[in-house]
């Protein structure tokens, strides 16, 4: 019938036509402009783009940071949707409170847009808006990570998989120039699949095999590697897609050729791993069925999340909602597994290559940090980590804080009201997307001594000097490395084990040196904060 219709048309019929609705369209998109609610500074949008153009030639961060400068501490832009962004901490005080009565219990409005991307709406814990669900799972990541051995069994990982990245190191030899950002990618990428699911993914040993020819490997060999590989770029390839629907409408991802090309290459990396993952939990659930009832079970995440309210599990989470005392689905675990592949693989190799570039940029504080594993384990690289000595390790925990406050992962943190309220000054319906931009915030003068100084310092033993005043009154309200509030990491915990660990492991043993030390640091900032590339050479100390 349209076509009939159209087919009366003549040329300049249809162009008149397509003129008065671009004309119609474009006056609705700024009367709604104009006549928004608490009108705030920011920069004009454009019909279907918004804001979106403007970042191009920019890093999201530093764009952030320009419009900060700009526009001061509370803005907006509009970016497939509206986005107030908060850069004061007294602005976002009543979203990083850690109580169950928040009002601000989300990260950002589940839009039709993302259930489009995502498989795991109402699943797992990061993009999971249905609240009683959201902290059925956090539970179970959290007893998870919190049974008696699990510190000791992290740092024996951990120990374990740096021995085997150490002889793939030595074999390269002192003089090669590793790309630090790839190896630590695949070591956080190991160290998470087996606490996720018991097993190895060998992402080290592939990316090594990468590195060198073997003429002795078999297809059986070859065909892993590259299927580890694969695995990791598909990680990569679904957080780096989340972008584009957070930034571009339906219009463009479906019509504009770039992007519907690009998003169909979203969707089929999308459902290769979520079948990656089933197909994970399937064989296990096989494992564990042909497992005698007299005999104990390895302990790891997905064993303990297909053993849920059954008779094979012995700790029944407790406080929760009866529809929830039910065996898990494979549906529902692929949710969890997949958040603890996504938040335990790009933040935790990420922070420790940018420690590794502010070490290598200052030698004072290299020197003071190797002075203390000294302290604390002796002059012996070979003696043994245990989680007494990772507490004692003050010093180094406050070189990870500074360099997060100077380029942290998560530089922006989305929260959603659930009912009206007001910030900054304005009353806000519910359902309002609030951006806390934290890298504004771990910088903001009022708060900090010399924001743009590098000093761990501020960090370390503050309560005893009067070097960093600000730092005694405000520290608490103004740093925010685990993003605050109920929405809190719940993989901190594991993620400060792996870093103190890694950090205490090599540099009482090795010095990294930055093989080019006029290089910028190279990064890139969309939904995190990752490191592009950084090449290092490892040298053996000499002690």
């Amino acid at each position: 019938m349209i076509s009939v219709i159209f087919s009366s048309f003549s040329t300049s019929d249809i162009f008149s036509l397509l003129t008065i609705f671009i004309i119609l369209y474009v006056t609705q998109f700024y009367y709604k402009y104009f006549t928004r609610p608490n009108p705030l500074p920011g920069p004009l949008p454009i019909p279907i783009l918004g804001n979106a153009h403007q970042q191009f030639g920019h890093e999201l961060n530093d764009w952030f940071m320009i419009l900060h400068k700009k526009y001061g501490d509370i803005f907006e832009i509009t970016l497939n949707q509206r986005f107030i962004v908060l850069c004061r901490p007294e602005l976002i005080e009543n979203m990083v409170i850690p109580s169950t009565k928040s009002k601000y219990p989300s990260r950002f409005v589940v839009t039709e847009d993302l259930k489009e991307y995502f498989k795991s709406i109402g699943l797992g814990i990061i993009s999971n808006d249905v609240y009683e669900n959201w902290k059925y799972n956090r539970q179970l990541f959290i007893q998870s990570m919190t049974t008696s051995n699990f510190n000791n069994q992290a740092i024996e990982w951990t120990t374990e998989l740096w021995e085997q990245m150490e002889s793939y190191w030595n074999n390269l030899g002192n003089d090669y120039e590793l790309d630090l950002t790839k190896w630590m990618k695949r070591f956080t990428n190991d160290m998470i699949f087996k606490i996720t699911t018991g097993i190895k993914n060998d992402s080290v040993l592939s990316y090594y095999n990468t590195l060198i020819i073997n003429n002795n490997m078999n297809e059986k060999e070859k065909e892993k590697i590259e299927e580890s590989e694969k695995f990791i770029q598909s990680l990569d390839t679904y957080i780096g897609g989340l972008m584009i629907f957070f930034v571009f409408n339906k219009f463009i991802r479906r019509y504009v050729p770039f992007f519907r090309d690009y998003v169909k290459k979203l969707f089929k990396n999308r459902d290769y791993l979520f079948d990656k993952v089933i197909n994970i939990i399937k064989k296990r659930r096989i494992e564990i069925d042909n497992t005698p009832l007299d005999q104990p079970l390895r302990h790891d995440m997905l064993t303990s999340h297909i053993t849920m309210n059954t008779s094979r599990h012995p700790n029944a989470v407790r406080h929760v909602d009866a529809d929830f005392l039910k065996p898990m689905t494979d549906r529902e675990i692929v949710g969890n597994m997949l958040d603890s592949m996504l938040g335990g693989t790009d933040t935790t190799a990420n922070l420790f290559c940018f420690i590794v570039y502010y070490l290598g940029h200052y030698p004072e504080v290299k020197q003071k940090l190797q002075h203390e594993l000294e302290t604390v384990f002796g002059k012996d690289s070979g003696n043994p980590i245990t989680s007494k000595d990772l507490d004692e390790l003050r010093y180094c925990e406050a070189i990870i804080k500074e360099v997060y406050r100077h380029i942290p992962m998560f530089f922006t943190v989305g929260r959603v009201n659930i009912e009206n309220i007001n910030c900054g000054g304005y009353n806000w319906p519910k359902d309002t997307s609030f951006q806390m931009l934290f890298s504004a915030i771990m910088m903001y003068k009022d708060y900090w001594t010399d924001p743009e100084k590098f000093d761990p310092d501020r960090f370390y033993d503050i309560e005893k000097s009067d070097k960093y005043l600000l730092e005694k009154q405000h520290v608490k309200n103004s740093f925010f490395m685990w993003g605050g509030g109920i929405r809190i990491c719940p993989g901190r915990k594991l993620a400060m084990i792996e870093l103190k660990c890694l950090l205490s492991l090599i540099y009482r043993k090795y010095d990294i040196e930055m093989a080019d030390m006029n290089a910028p640091l190279k990064y890139k900032s969309a939904i995190i904060t990752t490191s592009k590339e950084l090449f290092v050479k490892v040298k053996p100390r000499n002690l």
